[in-house]
């Protein structure tokens, strides 16, 4: 074989080798998306994790039975209608009333124990945490049904919480996820390439996965003992999402953060300080180091404002599965306004923009954003809660990626997503559960994502299932 004839097979081997390579870093349009996964889970836990507390401290105030002053007046001196209308005073937002319509009841009847304990969790909701205490010590005193004992324990232990400057707190949560086109696999079934069109094959088609989900978050706070409620913080969360068949895109992160809120009659102002370590395939993908400011106010006992600004450094590294992710490294810049707004006692009204400014190595990964989103919260009674938002958001990109096509990407997105939780003593399955599994709260999630642009590789769909048991330990 000719010298000759020898260089241009070793060429056509080189290119081969070098064209597969540069092709699998370009058209593995999922990697792209797998870094923002674990904030976005991490911000949609805190969320439903607020909403579940929520909730669930309101089941014990809530009324099955509505009574109006009208009945009371056709009847005053009716001690169970009176306590049911100091409950649906309650479930109306009127503690203070409820509080005083308790007390008379008390002053007839001191021994009910069930108005006392009741009167105890009002007054605990008020922040009259001393007297609250003084009450449900009186109960201590005497012999109680199993239900109204436990009652009264689990409320003096949240007082001893309260009291205490330093707290922590570990909330595990652990479950299933499903979706149906994991690997973004675009709807098209196409690829660009040099401006051209390749067919998907069946190996990088659409593919459904399950996955074992675990989200470890942990906090310690500490209150700075000022009056208005000064505290610093630190958070830990770890996530994992482990593939059943897709091990290329198994998922670990490590999240950390550390900071304080500071407290005055204008707003509360927050300032943090965060890292981040993401694996993808067990390989390092991606590190984040950066800081955030937060400021939001309450105004009319109703609605809160607030707004964000965050500055990220993110290094991405390479992986075996994407050469390139390199060229995603910078800066990312993100600001947020929004509002929340009590539209009844058991229903919130949630909304907020957010503007993202990423820069990159490479333009074609470089991009501005507009984020918006709705959402409604509902909490439906007895520790059940509803939680429905909507998303919406483009990106246009800096520059065109000259390998796959000649003109600027630019892509829309729609993100649907609707979770139901429940406290397990809530479901039937809490009924025949030992006692240190009962406060364990199940949330089932689906979510439908839709990505349009004008580059076919970021075009699909995915439609995801989840379901998580969540369990709240407070030291």
């Amino acid at each position: 074989m000719s010298t000759a004839t020898m260089s241009r097979k070793w060429f056509w081997i080189f290119l081969f080798v070098f064209c597969s390579s540069f092709i699998q870093s370009h058209l593995y349009a999922q990697h792209e998306y797998e870094s923002e996964v674990p904030e976005r889970e991490k911000a949609v836990k805190r969320q439903t994790d607020a909403l579940s507390d929520e909730a669930i401290a309101r089941q014990n105030l809530e009324s099955d039975r509505e009574v109006t002053f009208e009945d009371i007046l056709a009847d005053p001196d009716n001690i169970q209608k009176n306590y049911l209308y100091a409950r649906t005073e309650v479930s109306k937002g009127n503690l203070l009333g409820a509080a005083s319509t308790l007390e008379r009841i008390l002053m007839i009847d001191p021994d009910l124990a069930q108005v006392r304990l009741f009167y105890a969790i009002v007054l605990y909701r008020l922040d009259n945490i001393q007297e609250s205490e003084i009450e449900l010590n009186r109960l201590k005193e005497l012999k109680l049904p199993p239900a109204i004992q436990s009652e009264v324990d689990n409320y003096l232990k949240q007082i001893r919480l309260r009291g205490k400057q330093t707290r922590l707190a570990i909330r595990e949560s652990f479950g299933y996820q499903f979706d149906s086109n994991r690997n973004a696999a675009p709807s098209s079934k196409k690829r660009l390439f040099g401006n051209g069109l390749l067919n998907v094959d069946r190996t990088n088609g659409r593919h459904y996965d399950s996955s074992i989900l675990n989200v470890t978050n942990v906090n310690l706070s500490h209150d700075l003992g000022f009056q208005a409620g000064h505290e610093v913080f630190a958070d830990f969360t770890y996530f994992l999402g482990e593939q059943f068949k897709r091990d290329d895109l198994d998922l670990q992160s490590f999240q950390g953060e550390f900071g304080g809120t500071f407290k005055s009659e204008w707003f509360n102002f927050t300032p943090t300080f965060f890292f981040g370590h993401t694996s993808l395939s067990g390989e390092t993908f991606m590190r984040t180091q950066g800081g955030a400011i937060t400021l939001d106010r309450k105004f009319f006992k109703k609605l809160d404002v607030y707004a964000v600004g965050r500055l990220a450094r993110q290094d991405f590294v390479d992986i075996t599965e994407n050469l390139a992710s390199h060229e995603r490294a910078g800066d990312q810049m993100d600001g947020t306004v929004g509002v929340s707004y009590e539209l009844t006692k058991t229903m919130r009204l949630l909304a907020n923009y957010a503007r993202i400014d990423k820069n990159a190595k490479e333009e074609y990964n470089a991009y501005t954003g507009n984020v918006f989103s709705a959402g409604h919260s509902w909490l439906l009674g007895k520790g059940q809660f509803l939680l429905n938002t909507i998303e919406f958001a483009r990106n246009r990109y800096e520059g065109p990626d000259s390998a796959l096509a000649a003109r600027v990407r630019r892509d829309k997105s729609l993100r649907l997503r609707t979770t139901y939780g429940a406290p397990l003593t809530t479901l039937l399955i809490g009924k025949i559960l030992p006692r240190p599994l009962k406060d364990i709260t199940l949330t089932v999630t689906y979510e439908y994502y839709r990505q349009l642009s004008n580059y076919t590789n970021y075009t699909y769909r995915n439609n995801k299932f989840q379901a998580m048991l969540s369990k709240t330990f407070e030291f």
